[in-house]
């Protein structure tokens, strides 16, 4: 186990100063948002400001609920869609956010404009992942690859924007740190708490991302397969149960609450369908606005009131409503995955090699574009030094993996390549891969880092691997147990 004492006090006050300067960074960023707010940001605020004043998780607020003249609709009715809808977003974030208002002094939300609080409760967060990344470094190798990792975390631009925007990316990132932490340490350590705690975090990410759904899985899986045959099954499946049942306790009070409220299973969120279909259109090219061409004679022929406007301000909803409307019978999340599936027989059966390159076209759309933070356009700068960054990232990942065969860097690559695989399948876009982007950058870190070190003990003559304790001696006690 890993001991904070062991740490030189060199490393302690390179994370110092790598802590103020990510922090003050956002502290900017906190202090002067971008003005407009996305419509997730804006959802994710009416959310938890209804949360704050009223207890009731739903987007709509009491002006929302007047039943004008001649409706037949009753206003406990309107509420209730208004809980419904508001189930298309993964809980944490809002309420995250409405703990942020309980404690920011004075009276709070003020009103629909009231985002102070929210952004200062991003910096804290977007800050404290600064810290996270140091701390998956350090278990890891060792401490100053922690360092590395956390400079690399508090100075990549689009992560250093995340008070800026009220999106649950930034969160998503520090859990999604969190949780690999503890995974790394339960691969270290191999005790049992460690795993279910993994689990745990992992269940607080997807009640933040629920893209990332499949990743605890698959890394529970990965547990099963490699201790299994090395440490004996038993403890294999002990280990991969315990992950799966953190991930089950946290998530599941929820599922019931949403489930209840939906009258369908729902385990995280609702509205998975608009993303599947819209990730499965062919003619749409997998994404949004591809779609509301494509399907623009459609919905003029519904709303000619859109026949002069330009396809891009048509509202995504009222497309997918329409295209829900096909299926009068079926609830619209419910007719929406009846169509992607119909996507997939017509177009990935039907026509393998086009999807085939609409699926590697937006796996390279995600990773090769970076979150934009609130900005209207992208920086080839930046951009340059997104794929840079990624780029870096991934060989010092995978030299970890193949040449050190170390499970918890195995695991990070498992987790993103998961999830690059559900947005090649659904929506693909550069803000999905900001979640991952610490972890991404962070193992790139402890990759690189025994590179150099093979490199250089090559150059001395000396054997191709190092021993535990110069491992140790070099980088502090991340290395002994790696």
């Amino acid at each position: 186990m890993p001991r904070l004492r062991s740490i030189p006090r060199s490393a302690w006050v390179a994370l110092l100063i790598v802590m103020l300067v990510g922090g003050g960074i956002r502290a900017y960023q906190a202090l002067n948002p971008q003005p407009e707010l996305s419509q997730d940001a804006r959802s994710y605020t009416s959310i938890a400001q209804n949360i704050a004043l009223r207890d009731e998780y739903t987007g709509r607020t009491r002006r929302g609920v007047k039943v004008l003249a001649g409706s037949q609709r009753t206003g406990a009715e309107i509420r209730r869609d208004g809980e419904i809808k508001a189930l298309h977003w993964p809980p944490f974030t809002p309420y995250v956010f409405a703990t942020a208002y309980a404690l920011a002094p004075g009276d709070h939300p003020a009103g629909r404009e009231d985002t102070a609080p929210l952004h200062a409760a991003q910096w804290a967060i977007s800050t404290a992942t600064i810290l996270v990344a140091f701390a998956l470094g350090w278990v890891l190798v060792g401490a100053w690859t922690g360092v590395a990792g956390a400079a690399a975390v508090a100075l990549y631009p689009p992560l250093a924007w995340g008070p800026s925007s009220l999106l649950s990316e930034p969160l998503g990132a520090f859990f999604v740190a969190c949780a690999f932490t503890a995974l790394t340490l339960a691969w270290r350590t191999r005790h049992r708490s460690w795993w279910f705690l993994a689990g745990a975090l992992f269940g607080a990410v997807l009640l933040t991302r629920t893209d990332l759904l499949f990743v605890p899985v698959f890394c529970a899986v990965l547990a099963l397969v490699v201790l299994g045959p090395t440490v004996g099954w038993r403890r294999g499946v002990q280990s991969a149960a315990l992950l799966l049942v953190g991930v089950v306790v946290v998530v599941s009070p929820w599922t019931v609450y949403a489930t209840g409220k939906s009258d369908s299973f729902v385990p995280v969120t609702s509205g998975g369908g608009s993303a599947l279909f819209v990730g499965t259109f062919l003619p749409g090219n997998g994404s949004t606005f591809d779609m509301k061409f494509a399907l623009k004679d459609e919905t003029v022929a519904r709303h000619p009131k859109y026949k002069d406007r330009p396809y891009t301000t048509i509202p995504a909803q009222v497309v997918l409503d329409d295209v829900a409307a096909r299926h009068p019978e079926l609830e619209r999340d419910e007719a929406l995955s009846k169509e992607a599936k119909e996507n997939l027989r017509k177009y990935a059966l039907g026509d393998p090699v086009e999807f085939g390159k609409m699926m590697a076209f937006k796996a390279a759309k995600m990773w090769t574009r970076y979150a934009r933070g609130g900005f209207d356009k992208t920086n080839d700068w930046w951009t340059a030094l997104h794929i840079a960054l990624v780029a870096l990232g991934a060989i010092g990942l995978v030299w970890g993996v193949v040449r050190r065969r170390d499970p918890a860097l195995a695991s990070i690559g498992l987790g993103i390549l998961i999830a690059t695989g559900v947005h090649t399948l659904a929506v693909a876009h550069g803000r999905y891969n900001l979640p991952l982007m610490p972890v991404l950058l962070v193992a790139g870190c402890a990759g690189w880092t025994w590179l150099i070190r093979e490199w250089r003990t090559g150059r001395a003559g000396g054997p191709p691997g190092s021993s535990p304790t110069s491992r140790a001696a070099s980088d502090g006690p991340g290395a002994a147990i790696a």
